[in-house]
């Protein structure tokens, strides 16, 4: 049978995203192998991030595990997220951080981050909703 079993000690794999940058969550690093690098990548069309193992030569390669801090993983790249919120501005990253489920492209091989489906959306209507 394809069952899959749900790990308690690293949750769901999940990123947040803020102003600043991206931050894996403990799952999200261990579904993607734990890579020295990644690229990140937008998908328009469909509203997706893309985070793909990339090796030492690849020319826009970024920093990974490296950046590692108790088993979360955050990269600071505000010019990645203002390009992102370009292309979906119902979606407020400058308030606070927002959270992503995700889940791994086994063909694609890459981490994919549905941009339509922000885990927060509810919490961020209600907060909206009491300043006004």
């Amino acid at each position: 049978m394809g069952f899959e079993w749900f790990d308690p000690e690293i949750g769901m794999p999940m990123v947040s995203i803020a102003d600043y940058g991206i931050t894996f969550s403990k799952s999200a690093v261990k579904i993607l192998g734990r890579p020295e690098y990644v690229a990140l990548g937008f998908d328009r069309e469909n509203k997706r991030i893309v985070v793909k193992e990339v090796d030492e030569d690849y020319k826009n390669k970024i920093p990974f595990i490296d950046k590692e801090r108790n088993g979360y993983v955050r990269i600071n790249n505000r010019d990645f997220v203002r390009f992102v919120m370009k292309f979906l501005p119902e979606v407020n990253f400058t308030s606070k951080a927002t959270r992503f489920l995700t889940y791994y492209d086994e063909e694609e091989e890459m981490l994919v981050i549905e941009m339509t489906r922000p885990l927060d959306v509810d919490e961020q209507n209600e907060n909206e909703k009491s300043d006004e």
